[in-house]
């Protein structure tokens, strides 16, 4: 998108000129308005002659006596409610002016109706073309009207001319940093109000002089002061947006928005801008220039209804947009359901303030505008202070929740914890700034939310509150502290750098004693809240020692699970990370609890076993294990060469990498331990590290069977010795052994 061309508004302008003083009134008023409300309302002043005639006309005729008398007992009515309503609060007497502000309506119509405005204009066109003079003065006046606010224009457009390069290269600057981007942003928006400044100078200037030595009268003066300040106000709200939105090339907008949205944004503020100004001066002018009470007050009133209907167009066009940047994608949670309920919903609510306040303003209830007005501007900056708080406090929460690389080395973990907390403190922290903006926000709108707390039961329930958080709080900084103590202990570092052993009855004792620590704390904070709250916790109490005798009587295997375990585990029996042996049952210790041991066999079974079927525990890794090996050889091998090779193959599995550090003591032979039916059975064992034993014996057999292989030593497989007895000499007799063959011949035969 390009930057748009300055956009020649001089015909425009002059054609508006022309038309407001030749069209809307004439110069100079061409009857006195009827007295109305309005005029009644504001300053005493002198009555003029023509005023005077009226009412004495009014007064002489019956119909138009009996209307003012009506008038004034309509005056007096609204005066009563307005004055009964004095101190109360805006919304309060809303209902009490309706019926005036029907009966001001009806008049300001009544009012209006008795103008002869085209009369009036017809009159005026007569004498224009009928006296040379005064067209000549009324054409000397448009003239220097039109000169001045072309010499306006002319300031505004050599400004804009000669700021339009500097504009442009502060669209360049890059984006980061952020606050050089935002100072250029803010450079470009002075810049971009220099031309309308330019203007009202140049205009201010040339009126002047036009007053002096043209003598300019009051109602061109007025003319142009209102058209100076309306194409002021629109050139500066468009250099604004423009300066905002729109860019030279790609990625040198200031708002980061897309085309068709900043296009957008573009036209419907120009729209708005250009309707407001236009509008607003051309009614001033209109009454400045004879328009009476009545007639400003009914047109002011339908201009409003025009820009409320403009606004309801542009909140019904937007309404799916902004409903899904509100709503955003709806989940599980509570809150965003709400979020996009509200989202579908929010078009309605700003409708209804929309309509809302037009009728305040329409009706004139009395500092209803004005009550609307602030409510609204502080319930906005609340909101907006509240934005950017939340924004701020966001960013230096997670810049302070961010655990470091040496901390999370020291307490692996650390981080995980950080974040489980995080979510819940910037929510708690959200809810705090939020609520108290809508604390703010209620007040501006006279909702005595904290009037409600001063109370005895509102103090009661925010001391209720307050306490509740801080036990809370506090329970919650002392089981992380038992927990931070807890990590540091079973992680701390030697002097080396390497974690410090632990052993495992301290792994094991420690997390049952934080799950203690925090079913205790738990119940701990339950019972003060409840007695906080004005709950008595006395009958609880008694009670929960009722329930824990009859508990206690009726549960006995538990009692008994949990004394059990508590012995085994006083007396370091079993660990978690142990190879036990329990109720028949063997496993790796997966995890203990205050009643149960859980195991995991070599299959991947997990076996939960209660301490009170526990009378036995074997632990094969306690503190060291030994890999046991049963070596049987043949009868004719040579036992001590056997010993030998054994030895040589265990010195060699020691000095390998992947088992030295496995293997705590050389191998001990045991000695020729049996004589089986098959083989001799020589005894040795290996000690090892707990858990190791296993992967020692394996790869320790794996070689001593290659090595018997390659020395021809005898592993013999079961086998039979047929003995048939000797004689006194010591001589066997001969096993006589006839061998037959079988033929098919034979069998025949047989």
């Amino acid at each position: 998108m390009t930057q748009r061309k300055a956009r020649p508004a001089f015909f425009a302008a002059m054609a508006w000129v022309v038309l407001i003083l030749l069209a809307l009134v004439p110069p100079c008023r061409a009857a006195a308005p009827t007295p109305t409300p309005s005029s009644a309302s504001t300053p005493a002043t002198a009555p003029s002659l023509a005023d005077l005639q009226t009412l004495e006309q009014a007064l002489q005729n019956p119909a138009q006596r009996q209307i003012l008398i009506s008038e004034i007992k309509a005056l007096i009515a609204v005066q009563h409610h307005v004055n009964g309503a004095h101190g109360s609060r805006p919304g309060s007497v809303l209902v009490s002016v309706l019926s005036g502000a029907a009966v001001r309506a009806g008049r300001a119509v009544a009012a209006l109706a008795r103008l002869t405005p085209w009369q009036t204009a017809h009159v005026w066109q007569r004498r224009l073309t009928a006296d040379p003079a005064l067209r000549a003065f009324v054409l000397r006046q448009v003239g220097t009207v039109l000169g001045v606010l072309a010499l306006a224009l002319l300031g505004w457009w050599g400004m804009w001319r000669a700021l339009r390069a500097p504009a442009n290269r502060l669209r360049r600057v890059p984006r980061h940093p952020e606050w050089r981007h935002w100072l250029a942003a803010l450079a470009g928006c002075v810049l971009s109000l220099l031309p309308a400044a330019l203007m009202l100078v140049v205009g201010y200037a040339a009126l002047a002089v036009a007053v002096a030595s043209l003598g300019l009268d009051a109602l061109s003066r007025a003319l142009a002061l209102d058209v100076l300040a309306a194409l002021a106000a629109t050139r500066a709200i468009s250099g604004l947006v423009e300066t905002l939105l729109l860019a030279e090339a790609a990625g040198e907008r200031f708002l980061p928005v897309a085309d068709s949205t900043a296009e957008y944004c573009l036209v419907w503020t120009m729209r708005l801008a250009n309707f407001a100004a236009l509008g607003w001066f051309g009614l001033d002018f209109a009454h400045q220039a004879g328009l009476s009470d009545a007639g400003f007050a009914i047109l002011l009133k339908a201009y409003g209804l025009l820009m409320t209907g403009l606004l309801v167009m542009l909140i019904l066009q937007n309404r799916q947009s902004v409903a899904q940047t509100i709503g955003g994608q709806p989940d599980g949670r509570a809150w965003a359901r709400l979020r996009f309920q509200l989202g579908k919903l929010w078009y309605l609510v700003a409708l209804a303030y929309l309509v809302g306040a037009y009728v305040v303003w329409a009706a004139t209830v009395p500092g209803g505008f004005a009550f609307l007005l602030r409510a609204s501007v502080l319930s906005a900056l609340a909101l907006l202070v509240a934005r950017v708080i939340d924004v701020l406090g966001t960013r230096i929460a997670n810049r302070f929740l961010s655990i470091g690389p040496v901390l999370e080395q020291r307490l692996p973990g650390l981080q995980s914890r950080v974040n489980i907390y995080s979510p819940l403190l910037l929510g708690l922290g959200r809810a705090l700034v939020y609520g108290v903006a809508l604390v703010v926000a209620l007040q501006a709108w006279d909702v005595d939310f904290l009037d409600a707390l001063e109370t005895k039961a509102g103090l009661h329930a925010i001391g209720a509150c307050v306490t509740i958080i801080v036990i809370m709080a506090i329970a919650l900084m002392t089981w992380e502290a038992v927990s931070l103590a807890t990590e540091l202990y079973l992680n701390r570092q030697g002097a080396d750098g390497t974690p410090a052993a632990r052993s495992a009855r301290v792994r094991t004792l420690l997390p049952l004693f934080r799950k203690s620590f925090a079913v205790t704390l738990g119940i701990i904070v339950i019972l003060i809240s409840l007695a906080t709250i004005g709950v008595n916790i006395a009958p609880l109490l008694a009670g929960a020692g009722i329930v824990g005798i009859a508990v206690g009587f009726g549960a006995q295997s538990f009692v008994k699970d949990v004394i059990t375990g508590l012995s085994i585990l006083m007396q370091d029996a079993v660990s978690v990370g142990d190879v036990v042996t329990v109720a028949g049952n063997s496993g790796l210790v997966e995890q203990i609890s205050i009643r149960t041991i859980r195991l995991r066999n070599l299959s991947g079974t997990v076996i939960v076993v209660p301490f009170s079927e526990v009378s036995t525990v074997k632990n094969l890794t306690k503190d060291f294990s030994y890999a046991l090996f049963d070596i049987g050889i043949a009868y004719r091998e040579d036992v001590d060469e056997v010993v030998k090779v054994v030895k040589a193959l265990a010195d060699e599995l020691q000095q390998d990498a992947d088992y030295a550090w496995r293997i705590m003591k050389p191998i001990e032979i045991l000695g020729l331990d049996q004589f089986a039916d098959s083989a001799v059975i020589v005894k040795a064992r290996i000690m090892t590290l707990p858990i190791q034993q296993w992967s020692v014996m394996r790869e320790f057999n794996r070689r001593m069977k290659r090595r018997f292989d390659e020395l021809g030593i005898e592993i013999p497989f079961p086998h039979q010795t047929i003995y048939f007895g000797e004689d006194k000499a010591g001589k066997a007799p001969p096993a006589r052994v006839r061998m037959e063959e079988n033929t098919d011949a034979g069998l025949a035969d047989g």
